[in-house]
């Protein structure tokens, strides 16, 4: 009850996770920039320490139903909605695959968290320029076969204002049609509750990532069938 009414207790923690996230992130941050050009493959498992130390740390449990549904060798194009800034660490701490993430510019402009994310192979978009857009959709088609890693797409674009799943936009899923792997939605339960919009305060509960059926993308499918198909399956598992 008093985590619900924002007692001293809750507002400690978030002040503590602040504090832990500066130091912390200051430290692997470093460490991934340093290893990246030796070994990436490296430079990753330290950044997936943190995410799964910051979790641990916010008090912050994530259930995955459907992980059975995916082979741990394949990639594959995962295609989620998007709550809140902790729908990044919990697909990251959830999925057991190496992913990539397609994600807005700015975040990349963050000190050291910004500088890390590039080092470990994350891409960079400019959803407000064509061109650099479809570049940057050809460079995470690329990663993703050469690193042998996997993508992750929040095709909404930016986080929901209410929590209901947002309109799909048609630009990313060129990646879908040209990535030549199943595509996998992913609905995110929660996160808006322990991480609102515009918020600092991270409070402690439970995730749930559900992952649906792998759906392999016809060349007859336009980007117009395969974002109605995708979005609707979340929309369907999420109950609006």
């Amino acid at each position: 009850m008093a985590g619900q009414n924002g007692g001293i207790g809750a507002r400690l923690h978030a002040v503590f996770m602040l504090l832990w996230v500066f130091v912390t992130i200051i430290f692997f941050a470093s460490m991934v920039v340093i290893a990246a050009p030796f070994n990436r493959r490296l430079a990753r498992i330290i950044g997936n320490t943190w995410i799964n130390l910051f979790l641990v740390m916010a008090g912050i449990k994530v259930e995955v139903k459907g992980l059975e549904k995916l082979e741990k060798q394949k990639r594959y194009v995962f295609v989620a909605n998007h709550q809140s800034q902790l729908d990044i660490p919990v697909l990251m701490g959830g999925l057991r695959h190496h992913l990539s993430f397609i994600a807005k510019k700015e975040l990349f402009k963050i000190p050291f968290f910004g500088w890390g994310i590039y080092a470990q192979g994350h891409i960079w978009i400019d959803r407000g320029n064509a061109r650099k857009a479809h570049k940057s959709i050809q460079r995470a088609i690329g990663r993703l076969k050469k690193d042998n890693v996997s993508l992750a797409l929040f095709p909404e674009g930016t986080r929901s204002k209410n929590g209901k799943v947002g309109k799909f936009k048609q630009g990313s899923f060129s990646l879908v049609q040209q990535a030549g792997v199943e595509v996998v939605p992913v609905a995110i339960h929660n996160t808006s509750l322990l991480l609102a919009k515009h918020s600092l305060s991270v409070r402690k509960g439970t995730v749930t990532l559900t992952v649906c059926d792998p759906v392999t993308i016809d060349d007859a499918m336009s980007k117009a069938e395969i974002s109605e198909r995708l979005r609707q399956t979340i929309v369907e598992v999420l109950g609006e």
